[in-house]
């Protein structure tokens, strides 16, 4: 059976999307398509980056266009069908980072509550009664002493609309009285990937990481070689902040959903040793050969020291002005239980922020041109599903069915039933049943199709040990290549 993914595109979704797949999953993914790409083309773009990343072909999920702030996500009657067929469980890990909206019909309402709201309804209607359910630590809102992981409602008050339309949210999924398990998961401040630097949003730490990257450069170098960065700050450098490494959310979330008996808990997921803010300041200030920043508690900071320069005054104030969305952290943050995820999790240790950590974040920003360099995608010369699909025709008795599990671009899980005329139908997915499964590249078989290689290279890519596969391979081909129908192969 599959499991459906929301949220496939953004951060912490494209790395549970990676290390499912990897760990022999079946997914599908909801995915709203873009101006620019369609659902299926953002995924692939994501695969991409992960087969250049890991040097190895992934599985294709299956590919549903939606979007969660509809009803239904915007699914066609096919989709929703085949998701009650295929389908008993979910990971919704769709979510917006916007702190304000100017109404409950706006962001970040729309994708958080509503969004969820949807997906319950959705999940209701087909059957699939195995929630996990991605919310955040803040739900906790502002607190004083260890927060829970059995609690949710503490009379608390919210820094903003994103950590209170994200609270009404796991109330819905609580209250679902359909469901089976409802599993909870609740990471803190997400930040990139500890071991490569990588993230696809410039957000919280990220967003003063930028500031410093883009402005301190632009400083003259005094006559100690170091740039002087006059930034007074609202708090004291000693305040914990609970910044988590994607990879690592990843995967503990990943061995807390393949383990049956953590089925049904909610899991905070924060650092063991939390950096404070005067550390990432010295990281920082280390890395840039800079230095200046004062602290100031909790007195308001300004910018009237009379013996800064202009452009050292203008440096403060551009920081202070572009940090003020994160100014109600700056000063709190909450101290999270973790009991339930130790007890699951504990031998996958959470990877301190350290000197390499932090200097890699700046690293990759850089290169990446903080969000703006091009990506390098490879264009999809033939979508094999279509292809697939292609070579249909009509009448005989079934005398087989397969499943195709074509990796690297362009690639599918398909279930194929041939007759000896050729290819009754094609469906998306994977076979229910016993049905033997082939596994290639989706290049692969396209080149023997056209003929640049011989046909029993793709005989030991089947998973039954059963004998025959070599006959079932050269019917499956004979198929795809509607011999006798007058199509031609194009790769």
């Amino acid at each position: 059976m599959y499991t459906l993914i929301t949220g496939a595109t953004g951060l912490v979704g494209r790395y549970l999307l990676r290390d499912l797949l990897l760990n022999g999953h079946q997914l599908a993914v909801v995915v709203r398509g873009s101006r620019r790409n369609d659902a299926r083309d953002r995924i692939e773009q994501v695969l991409q980056y992960w087969e250049k990343e890991h040097q190895r072909a992934f599985p294709r999920p299956v590919v549903l266009s939606g979007d969660i702030s509809k009803p239904g996500f915007g699914l066609s009657d096919d989709d929703r069908e085949w998701l009650r067929r295929h389908c008993n469980s979910i990971i919704h890990s769709a979510a917006i980072l916007e702190f304000f909206g100017k109404d409950r019909a706006a962001e970040p309402w729309r994708t958080n509550l509503d969004g969820t709201r949807h997906m319950l309804q959705l999940c209701r209607e087909l059957e699939i009664r195995d929630i996990h359910y991605v919310s955040t630590a803040y739900v906790a809102g502002m607190q004083s002493g260890r927060v829970m992981e059995s609690s949710l409602e503490a009379g608390q008050s919210f820094r903003n609309d994103y950590e209170e339309s994200k609270f009404e949210a796991e109330k819905l999924v609580r209250a679902a009285d359909f469901a089976e398990h409802i599993t909870v998961y609740r990471p803190a401040v997400i930040v990139g990937d500890s071991r490569t630097g990588y993230t696809n949003t410039y957000h919280g730490l990220f967003v003063y990481l930028r500031l410093m990257a883009m402005l301190i450069p632009s400083l003259p170098v005094g006559e100690d070689g170091r740039r002087k960065t006059p930034i007074r700050v609202r708090f004291t450098g000693r305040e914990p902040r609970n910044l988590i490494p994607v990879d690592w959310v990843s995967s503990v979330m990943c061995r807390l959903y393949e383990t049956p008996d953590a089925r049904g808990l909610t899991y905070h997921l924060a650092p063991d040793n939390p950096i404070t803010s005067r550390q990432v300041i010295d990281l920082c200030s280390e890395y840039f050969n800079s230095t200046g920043v004062v602290y100031e508690g909790d007195s308001e900071p300004g910018s009237d020291d009379p013996n800064l320069s202009e452009d050292q005054k203008m440096f403060e104030r551009l920081f202070q002005d572009n940090a003020e969305t994160y100014a109600a952290y700056e000063s709190t943050d909450n101290c999270f239980d973790m009991t339930n995820t130790k007890r699951f999790a504990g031998d996958i240790v959470c990877p301190d922020l350290d000197r390499t950590v932090i200097h890699r974040f700046i690293d990759y920003g850089n290169e990446d041109r903080w969000g703006k360099r091009k990506s390098d995608v490879q264009a999809v010369g033939c979508w094999l599903l279509e292809f697939l699909g292609s070579r249909v025709t009509a009448g005989g008795a079934e005398t087989a069915s397969v499943g195709l599990n074509l990796t690297g671009p362009g690639g599918c899980q398909a279930t194929v039933r041939l007759s000896g005329a050729g290819v009754l139908s094609v469906e998306r997915g994977l076979p229910a049943d016993a049905s033997p499964v082939l596994t290639a590249s989706a290049a692969e078989l396209l080149e023997v199709l056209s003929g640049g290689r011989p046909s029993a290279v793709l005989a030991g890519g089947w998973d039954s040990g059963e004998s025959g596969q070599e006959e079932l391979t050269e019917q499956l081909l004979t198929a795809l290549a509607g011999v006798g129908d007058g199509q031609a192969i194009s790769v």
